[in-house]
């Protein structure tokens, strides 16, 4: 374990190991439940909530209907995956098993823009401006100090493409085999990237345009995202 709590890679895969309903990507751990009805949502998340007071430490927490998104990191850590994560992820978990709710951590999905650039440096402030974020030390991305927004991040390249900005869609491995197989279907061209594959999938629409489905759960020897 490092400064602050933090878990590294693998105090962090053997506390997933037990903690089946949950995955993890740079951003934290994450999780989704579906719930009989909206009712049983609220009434879910009302739990959830007094848990958080209980151990003084709060998710981002999304209710959407008979759905509950929820992804945690510790903000005092820099948004790393500490024991209070761990802890707080176990009760969750029980709390959704008495209501019955099902896990679906493949349906909460992130949303990342990324723009290939020789020099991040000259663009950053310009980004963060526009769009109110703050550069995330840890990582190095931009993000959007609520929660809301998408992810934003600089593809230092010597050689951007010639449509510099793609879309990263965050998502587990195990849930993105139908959605391959879809845009394989539809896609121009597809590649697995060579360096860090099966971390993601890089997939090109009629036009050129890029998305990658990427998975932060991790191989030994990994980099950073695409």
């Amino acid at each position: 374990m490092t400064g602050k709590g933090i878990l590294t890679t693998a105090e962090l895969d053997a506390a997933l190991s037990g903690l089946p309903d949950w995955r993890r990507r740079n951003t934290g751990i994450y999780t989704a439940y579906r719930c009989a009805d909206s009712a049983a949502a609220v009434d879910l998340m009302g739990r959830i909530g007094a848990v958080c007071q209980e151990l003084d430490h709060h998710p981002d927490l999304d209710w959407r209907y008979d759905h509950l998104f929820i992804d945690s990191s510790s903000h005092d850590a820099g948004g790393a995956v500490t024991k209070r994560d761990v802890r707080l992820a176990r009760r969750i978990s029980e709390l959704a098993a008495d209501a019955g709710a099902t896990p679906v951590p493949a349906e909460n999905r992130t949303y990342d823009l990324a723009l290939d650039t020789r020099d991040p440096s000259a663009l950053e402030d310009f980004w963060t401006t526009a769009l109110g974020y703050r550069r995330n030390d840890r990582t190095g991305d931009l993000r959007d100090p609520w929660g809301r927004g998408p992810g934003f991040w600089f593809q230092r390249t010597d050689t951007p493409d010639p449509r510099p900005m793609h879309v990263d869609v965050n998502g587990p491995r195990d849930g993105w085999d139908p959605v391959r197989a879809a845009l394989t279907e539809r896609s121009r061209d597809q590649r697995e990237d060579a360096t860090f594959a099966p971390r993601w999938w890089i997939y090109t629409d009629a036009d050129g345009n890029r998305v990658c489905l990427c998975s932060g759960e991790e191989d030994a020897g990994d980099g950073a995202d695409a």
